[in-house]
């Protein structure tokens, strides 16, 4: 059956063409009655193919590219299969597969724009839709994840707010198997993922080459301040790796049973939890920590000046907070996971939040996601940034 022709002109055409994820309603000629994910060709006004999608039939994205040039899938089950094969071929290839744990699709980075795969354990995969195309494939796709990976539950997490912009309801639900529970293990290190209790896909695989790092300063006995720990990454590293004693601030109790529980996994016994926001924790000694991780949620959650300027103002007061914690000949780690936090806004927060400690040294460049966060030049996707920093 072939896809059907949908022209495309004016800055659609120059985007499509050359691979971009989206294409919007405004740079495509309507009317076209077509149905949830049918698979299209973009064709140029002079009829020339440009680019093969799914469709969308509401929101201002009207096309989902998969592909540069003419369709070469006959149906869309078989396009998607086939990027998912492509994505699964970059992770082996990285040698994240044998993991057990990775992204297996990261949105446009795979050509897959309104889709992300994560992979936990090699037991369950969890998937996050966008898109009115992938929720009419989400059934299809449980089985293509089954066959690639072999995975045996695959869990919908389709929970994002985001999803009403678009006039989708945020949803989950099981569409393989039911495991909720699996573990991630990363170099020895083993952490719980509950899938359903979980904050996003259930665990931040993002942060993953940065947690190693952090680790490796960790050797000679630290002291660690882990602040928004989570379910402990960042701390429980250091501490399986060598450090003394470990604080871990975390707010959200659901994450704090399961810290608790990866604690004892590995076998950490010198720790203390603080179950509140930095905001209200109270006994964290000041000028103390040798090492200290700050790794907060997006506190810019959209663009306008607005929400930037509140969001500047709530990571700066974080980590000049988490700064006064560190000793002498400390190490810092501080990140930010909102693409609206800009790589030069994010060093600017750096440097109000430490100006009063006087120099410090950015060790090396600004760390980003682990390589199965893949993309391809688009910026949204580039939006985790860390710094390791030096305090003489």
């Amino acid at each position: 059956m072939r896809p059907v022709q949908v022209k495309v002109d004016g800055k659609g055409l120059e985007k499509a063409s050359r691979g971009s994820g989206i294409v919007y309603r405004k740079w495509v000629k309507p009317p076209y009655n077509l149905p949830a994910a049918a698979l299209v060709e973009l064709v140029s006004p002079r009829g020339d193919p440009v680019a093969c999608g799914l469709w969308e039939p509401e929101g201002p994205v009207a096309v989902r590219v998969l592909g540069v040039g003419s369709c070469e899938w006959r149906d869309p089950v078989e396009a998607v299969r086939d990027r998912l094969e492509k994505a699964f071929l970059s992770r082996k290839r990285a040698g994240l597969v044998e993991t057990g744990s990775y992204r297996l699709a990261n949105s446009d980075g795979d050509m897959l724009s309104g889709l992300i795969v994560d992979v936990f354990g090699g037991e369950i995969a969890v998937v996050q839709s966008s898109s009115y195309s992938f929720d009419a494939l989400l059934e299809g796709i449980a089985g293509i994840l089954h066959d690639l990976t072999g995975v045996d539950t695959v869990y919908e997490k389709s929970t994002q707010r985001s999803r009403r912009d678009i006039g989708l309801e945020p949803r989950a639900r099981w569409l393989l198997g039911r495991k909720r529970r699996t573990i991630v293990d990363e170099w020895g290190v083993r952490f719980i993922v509950d899938v359903v209790r979980g904050q996003k896909t259930g665990f931040y695989l993002d942060q993953r080459m940065n947690r190693l790092e952090f680790s490796r300063y960790a050797a000679n006995g630290d002291r660690v301040l882990d602040v928004f720990s989570y379910t402990g990454g960042f701390g429980i590293h250091a501490a399986y790796n060598g450090a003394r004693e470990v604080v871990f601030i975390e707010e959200d109790w659901d994450a704090v049973e399961l810290l608790r529980e990866n604690l004892k996994l590995n076998n950490i016994e010198n720790y203390r939890i603080i179950n509140t926001s930095i905001w209200q924790a109270e006994g964290v000694p000041s000028n103390y920590f040798t090492l200290v991780s700050v790794d907060p949620p997006a506190f810019i959650q959209r663009g306008d000046p607005e929400s930037v300027r509140r969001g500047v103002k709530a990571y700066t007061q974080a980590y000049r907070w988490a700064s006064e914690k560190a000793g002498d000949n400390a190490i810092l780690y501080l990140s930010s996971c909102s693409y609206f936090l800009t790589r030069d806004l994010f060093l600017k927060v750096i440097s109000e939040s430490l100006s009063w400690r006087g120099p410090y040294r950015i060790l090396g460049s600004l760390r980003g996601a682990s390589p199965d966060h893949v993309f391809r030049g688009e910026e949204y996707l580039d939006y985790l940034k860390g710094a390791f920093i030096h305090l003489p």
